[in-house]
């Protein structure tokens, strides 16, 4: 096993080899460009494969990346992906993000500190109730909600056909946005807020529609900003969903995409993330609401919270600690108005749009393979 493991390693490389040759010879690089991979790969990668990974992600734009990793796959076919370490496709930096990048770091070298920005993994932070993969808090007093039992019922997909607008992505509060450029601090001087949507939490949801769309789902992804004013803006966002249901009744999953933000003695910002093949993730919280108090007419609460227990136990099977524990609560939400609907807040205005982005790749992939396991 060991010696094919070697040799699988040998022609990815000897394969890379022959593309930074080409790639340097025809001017797509430089020895430069070459150097800055192979210096991670001194100092931080740990297997051949990570840097011949690191080494397409810098020379290649993403589609041709994507191109270049399937290599992989017929390694695969071959027989040597057997104990080798996986390329990971999802795990690259959009072009547009990298661009952005770029140019933000004029901006941000003008910016002065306001507070520091802490790193945290929330993947267990103030979960009451817990069985194996799954984490919630439960912060409401009249329901315990049995983790194992929801784990054990089965979901209502009749009807649903990935042909048809069967899941719409929309975005209540639009403007949320990110930071940039990882500084390990924040300034008052950059509002990440914004209706640009190349910025805010709608190129994350554009994201998840897009690894949904590429695994034969027909999806809606509504990018309307209901939050120019703050006050009404979930009245808003659910005239649209009205206007899609009547226009799609085929429609039977409904994701509402924010971003979080946690603030300590009002200063300190923190950035919930984690590792996923080597890459910074923002960590991701679903909500699931429920009838209780002064919420009322609300009922198919059960159902969405028995879909993001199962789906948070997917998705932490591909991708352990990305999630962080379900927060149930006394809260609608529009989450009343499709079969099945959730509210996933991805990140906080402390982590990067880069983070989010990969998240939301992620999170778009798992949901589809999830989705792909219910309707068999």
């Amino acid at each position: 096993m060991k010696s094919i493991t070697r040799f699988s390693a040998m022609l990815f490389c000897a394969v890379a080899c022959i593309l930074i040759f080409v790639s340097v010879w025809s001017g797509k690089a430089d020895i430069g460009t070459i150097l800055s991979p192979l210096a991670l790969a001194v100092v931080g990668v740990n297997s051949p494969l990570e840097y011949a990974d690191a080494v397409i992600n810098e020379l290649y734009t993403e589609e041709e990346a994507q191109r270049v990793k399937q290599t992989s796959a017929v390694l695969n076919l071959l027989g040597f992906g057997a104990g080798t370490q996986q390329i990971n496709s999802l795990a690259y930096v959009s072009k547009d993000i990298s661009d952005m990048i770029a140019d933000s770091e004029s901006m941000y070298a003008s910016l002065k500190k306001t507070e520091d920005i802490v790193r945290e993994d929330l993947s267990s932070r103030k979960a009451n109730t817990v069985f194996k993969s799954v984490s919630v808090n439960d912060s409401v007093s009249e329901q315990n909600v049995d983790i194992a039992a929801k784990l054990g019922e089965k979901l209502d997909l009749s009807g649903f056909d990935k042909t048809k607008p069967c899941i719409l992505i929309y975005h209540t509060h639009a403007t949320e946005g990110f930071e940039i450029i990882d500084m390990g601090w924040y300034s008052d001087g950059y509002n990440s807020r914004t209706k640009d949507t190349s910025r805010n939490i709608v190129r994350v949801g554009e994201e998840i529609a897009r690894m949904l769309t590429d695994k034969g789902f027909t999806v809606i992804h509504d990018k309307t900003i209901h939050d120019s004013t703050y006050s009404g803006s979930y009245d808003r966002s659910a005239k649209t969903v009205k206007k899609w249901l009547a226009e799609y009744p085929s429609i039977i999953l409904s994701l509402d995409v924010h971003r979080d933000a946690i603030h300590y003695d009002g200063k300190i910002k923190s950035k919930p993330t984690c590792v996923i093949d080597n890459k910074n993730a923002a960590q991701i919280m679903i909500i699931s609401g429920c009838e209780s108090g002064s919420v009322t007419d609300f009922p198919n609460w059960r159902d969405n919270l028995t879909f993001s227990c199962k789906l948070q136990e997917k998705v932490e099977e591909l991708y352990p600690g990305l999630m962080r524990p379900i927060f149930f609560c006394e809260r609608k939400y529009n989450m009343d108005m499709t079969r099945y609907s959730m509210l996933l807040e991805i990140g906080t205005d402390a982590n990067t749009l880069d983070e989010a982005v990969y998240s939301g790749r992620l999170i778009g992939n798992a949901l589809a393979k999830f989705l792909e396991e219910q309707t068999d």
